[in-house]
């Protein structure tokens, strides 16, 4: 989300145009900082103070960060640098204007939302509902992946054609049955192989637990002993097949709080915009689009 404001800034902003931009409405730009309480001036310049905490934001930079002492003079330089800028008018310039703004939502987003809101509670309702409609993908039965080889039977199929389609499917099982680490793409041309002339469909099936499959396609696939190997031939609805083991996701059952901290993130992402819209609401704020002007945007560059 901390990149979301910005991402959203710079996609507004554009490139490649060289007509004046108008004269943004706002806060001027805020170079002289509030301090944070306990904070301590280690220098000045021209007067205006530099706060302990720029030096230690500097040194925090990790371990390719500056020493303290390059620190000190890195914040010293910036603010050197910063009353340059207000020297030579840069403060009211309609991009530092801009730049400002999205500081400072940036800030509300990084320590209203995402520091703010950390607890399923907070979210009221809207929590349920987004972790109901995602629940499965974290707690969850086990799901395999397979690869199936067929003859496939028609409906109104006699005896006789469904048992030559069995007899094909079973030199198939007994052909592969051997193998082991089989996936799709060295299952099925061994299968072919084995079933001679008889055209064979196949398809790879991604993963499913027991109960979204078909009755007989489910139980000849969860028992299969281990991934890469195969079932014996099974009738399904749709004729005889064998079937291979591919993937397997395991079950998954956790706790309420582990769920919450896993799908804490994905909760976030989703009720940003209802989020947003309470804002509005909070501070009883009204928007007003200007209609005629709106269109005008689809032909802008």
């Amino acid at each position: 989300m901390r990149g979301l404001v910005a991402l959203l800034a710079g996609a507004a902003c554009g490139g490649g145009s060289t007509s004046t931009p108008p004269t943004p409405t706002g806060p001027p730009a805020a170079f002289e900082p509030t301090p944070a309480a306990g904070d301590v001036v280690v220098a000045t310049v021209n007067g205006r103070p530099i706060w302990g905490a720029c030096v230690a934001g500097q040194v925090a930079l990790g371990s390719a960060g500056p020493t303290r002492h390059d620190a000190l003079q890195q914040c010293i330089d910036f603010e050197l640098m910063a009353q340059a800028a207000e020297a030579r008018g840069l403060a009211p310039n309609p991009e530092v204007v801009l730049a400002t703004r999205t500081a400072m939502v940036s800030q509300l987003v990084a320590r209203a939302y995402e520091d703010g809101y950390t607890k399923p509670e907070q979210f009221g309702a809207n929590w349920n509902v987004l972790v109901g409609k995602n629940l499965w993908r974290v707690r969850h039965e086990d799901y395999r992946a397979s690869t199936y080889v067929r003859v496939d039977v028609p409906e109104h199929a006699t005896p006789a054609q469904d048992e030559a389609a069995h007899a094909v499917m079973e030199r198939v099982a007994a052909a592969v049955a051997p193998e082991r680490g089989l996936l799709g793409p060295n299952f099925v041309p061994l299968a072919q192989a084995a079933a001679g002339p008889t055209p064979l469909a196949h398809q790879d099936v991604t993963p499913y637990r027991a109960g979204a499959l078909e009755e007989h396609y489910a139980q000849a696939l969860f028992a299969i002993p281990e991934v890469g190997r195969t079932s014996p031939a099974v009738r399904t609805k749709w004729g005889w097949d064998v079937i291979a083991w591919t993937d397997d996701i395991p079950a998954a059952a956790p706790t309420d709080a582990e769920v919450a901290a896993k799908m804490m993130p994905d909760i976030k992402r989703t009720y940003f915009d209802h989020w947003v819209d309470k804002v509005q609401r909070d501070l009883g704020l009204h928007v007003e689009l200007v209609p005629a002007n709106v269109e005008k945007l689809g032909a802008a560059p």
